[in-house]
Order: structure tokens, then C-alpha cells, then sequence
């Protein structure tokens, strides 16, 4: 890999945040499975495909919780006061007109964490995603990273 890529050191640290993450969430709250994960390499969009092309790292977590009220909110109040705690800070609300389906996100250093979840309604399933985004770096001879 090129020497100025950080790609591999920003996968790394981004399965680390998402982990860590998903271990701040209330065992209580959680199903059985295990979260699903995929972790990724993306470019940076219509800036070409070079070594030096702009790219970021990309780890999607879904959580599959209880089917229980507020199990997702639970969780998401959970993720919220762990972040924070270890300094994060959370972006401003952009607000939503769907009462159900909430985002919050946060940054630290250049990363950025979307947790997407779903209040408590009846006929609802709960669900929580999350999302860490690492700072831009250069692809560097990351083949298989995509746009």
C-alpha cells in the first residue's frame, strides 16, 4: 500500500469504533444474533481512480433488538451517553417529519458515527443501524476499493 494511505490503519479503527459501539448498547435490549457487519473501502465520488484518488473507510452495523417498547431507543439513549462520554460530540438535529425513525450523529477527529433507529410504535419492528465513517485518506493500491 502506498506509504500516505492510512486506509488500512482507518479500517482498523473503524470496526474498533463500531464495535465498541454496539458493546455500549444494553445487553438487555439486544436478540440473540449477532450483529451484522460489512466493512469497506469507498472513493471518493467523481474524483477519479488513481493511487491518489480521495477514499474513506465505511463500517455498516445492523443490530437486531428485542421486540419489546423502546427497545431501539434504549439502545440508541446507551450508544448517545457512551459517545459523549468518551467525547464525541453530537451534531445538530436536522430534525425529521417521520415521527418514527430517528438518526443521530456524531464527530470526533474527522470520524463520523450515524446511529439510525426506530421509536416505539405499535405494529413496529425495531431496528438500529450504525454507520462509522472514517476521515478522507488516499486510496493508495487498495484495488478492490469502489465508489
Amino acid at each position: 500500500m502506498s506509504a500516505d494511505s492510512r486506509l488500512d490503519e482507518f479500517r482498523a479503527e473503524g470496526e474498533a469504533i463500531s464495535k465498541q459501539v454496539v458493546e455500549s448498547i444494553p445487553a438487555a435490549v439486544i436478540a440473540d444474533e449477532a450483529p451484522d457487519s460489512a466493512s469497506a473501502g469507498r472513493l471518493a465520488q467523481s474524483m477519479g481512480d488513481t493511487p491518489q484518488t480521495p477514499a474513506l473507510w465505511e463500517v455498516k452495523t445492523s443490530v437486531v433488538m428485542l421486540d419489546e417498547p423502546a427497545a431501539s431507543e434504549t439502545a440508541a439513549t446507551a450508544i448517545k451517553t457512551a459517545l459523549v462520554d468518551d467525547g464525541w460530540k453530537k451534531a445538530e438535529e436536522s430534525g425529521s417529519p417521520d415521527p418514527v425513525y430517528k438518526t443521530d450523529e456524531y464527530r470526533r477527529d474527522g470520524w463520523y458515527v450515524r446511529v439510525a433507529w426506530v421509536r416505539s410504535t405499535p405494529k413496529t419492528i425495531e431496528s438500529l443501524r450504525v454507520l462509522v465513517v472514517s476521515p478522507d485518506t488516499i486510496r493508495g493500491d487498495h484495488d478492490e476499493i469502489h465508489s
